[in-house]
């Protein structure tokens, strides 16, 4: 035990910037890497078979999928912010208290969200972007992915957030990055060797199932035999006292809301892009598909700094985390200019990747370039909104998690297409972003100007 909190004390509080960065954003980056990856398999394998409409299904699909991603940044960013500041407050009973909620309370909205899934998933086909051609591939999909994978599916995320949470971010990226592997390989064994032909999209989802059971199962046994006193699993630890519930999802609630409006967001554009053909929606499936690698990866460097943010905020270290947020700026918009220049310079053979079929590539070609306008501003909101989460600062977590779903990008979407057709669809994603990245901006110097007095930041 003593052990732990030494290598801990050390990584959050006396390790170079640079290095407690890298450190804790490396493995959680590459475990983002392998699971775009093993996303990337899904929608490249079912390509493969040529079917316009199992490739729409996939990405139709994936909305009601990423609401459990949503769920799981409720209890997952929730408890990890709450944790990271009690161990940086050095209230370690509190930092239990975080992690036991955090854990039990996701796997009880796993189960509600599984069930409510198995009665209405069939209803909400067309709701979510879906036709004729595509009916059975998206109820397939859904069934095995939340119904059967709700539990393992949730507990795979939540796991990475919390373990990550007390400085094990190699273990959390290990563990993520073993059921990526285990997803690619799994794919074309159960799409084209085990189920017959025309059950890709089924053999895809159970894929996912068991990847994330295997990543799932090696996430507890962890947990289990690791000594931090942090990882208490024992139902009887949970518990709604002391404020415990309030704070974790408050902090969370602007992640999940984040992650569910990008879904309500997906689900217009799917609508509004139907009116277009199949084709036209597999295509936009296949650019937003491709322009994940950059969104993805800074999302991997903005939360894997969040409980050095989070530990630094709540020991008063604000020179420390001040400059944690500076090198991980730097990081993020070098990145994301070098994904910008490559999206907009090779669309075409990066949508040919996918699937081979001419009209769908040439929708995909068209959308890519306008998406990966995106990128920049996208990763300047996502590291300030990882700033507030860290924090605690509920109120700007959520404003601007708002901003760039929900407020400004779906009313640009139907503005922009009743005047540039299917293209303004896009053009909405790049301008939303922009406009947030303004009160965004506001919203942190005012943050940081609050913290200007503190001894340690002379």
């Amino acid at each position: 035990m003593t052990k732990n909190i030494d290598k801990r004390t050390y990584l959050f509080e006396t390790a170079p910037v640079p290095k407690a960065v890298l450190t804790l954003v490396v493995p959680t980056v590459i475990s983002q890497i392998l699971t775009i990856i093993y996303n990337f398999a899904d929608t490249w394998f079912v390509g493969r078979t040529g079917d316009e409409a199992a490739v729409a299904a996939v990405s139709v699909a994936m909305p009601l999928f990423i609401v459990m991603t949503g769920l799981s940044n409720l209890f997952g960013i929730g408890g990890s912010s709450m944790i990271s500041r009690s161990l940086g407050a050095k209230k370690e009973g509190d930092a239990r208290s975080a992690f036991s909620f955090a854990l039990w309370g996701g796997i009880a909205a796993a189960v509600v969200y599984s069930v409510v899934i198995y009665f209405f998933g069939k209803n909400l086909v067309y709701v979510i972007g879906g036709d004729k051609n595509s009916e059975k591939y998206i109820i397939e999909y859904l069934f095995w992915t939340i119904v059967v994978g709700g539990i393992p599916t949730m507990l795979s995320s939540l796991c990475g957030h919390l373990v990550r949470s007390v400085g094990k971010s190699k273990i959390s990226g290990l563990v993520m990055s073993m059921g990526a592997v285990l997803n690619i390989i799994l794919d074309p064994l159960f799409m084209f060797v085990i189920l017959p032909k025309g059950h890709e999209v089924m053999g895809a989802a159970i894929a996912t199932v068991l990847s994330n059971t295997a990543s799932a199962t090696v996430f507890i046994i962890y947990m289990l035999k690791s000594k931090d006193d942090v990882f208490n699993l024992n139902p009887k630890n949970f518990t709604l006292k002391g404020g415990v519930a309030a704070e974790v999802l408050a902090t969370g609630a602007p992640a999940c809301l984040s992650t569910c409006l990008a879904m309500v967001s997906n689900i217009a554009a799917n609508k509004l892009m139907s009116d277009y053909g199949t084709a036209a929606v597999a295509g936009l499936g296949i650019a937003k598909k491709s322009n994940t690698l950059a969104f993805n990866i800074n999302m991997g460097l903005t939360q894997g700094v969040l409980p050095l943010v989070g530990y630094n905020f709540a020991s008063k270290n604000y020179s420390r985390m001040k400059k944690t947020v500076a090198f991980t700026f730097g990081i993020t918009i070098a990145f994301s200019l070098l994904c910008t220049f490559v999206y907009r310079t090779f669309p075409a053979p990066i949508v040919r990747f996918f699937i081979d079929e001419p009209e769908t590539v040439a929708e995909g070609t068209k959308l890519l370039p306008t998406l990966a306008i995106a990128v920049v501003f996208c990763a300047m909101t996502y590291l300030m909104n990882t700033i507030f989460q860290a924090t605690g600062k509920k109120f700007y977590s959520l404003l601007t998690s708002m901003m760039r779903k929900g407020i400004f990008d779906i009313p640009l979407m139907f503005i922009f297409k009743r005047y540039l057709d299917e293209t303004g669809i896009v053009i909405a994603t790049p301008t939303a972003e922009i406009l947030s990245i303004f009160v965004s901006a506001f919203l942190l110097l005012r943050f940081l100007k609050s913290l200007k007095n503190d001894p340690k930041d002379a």
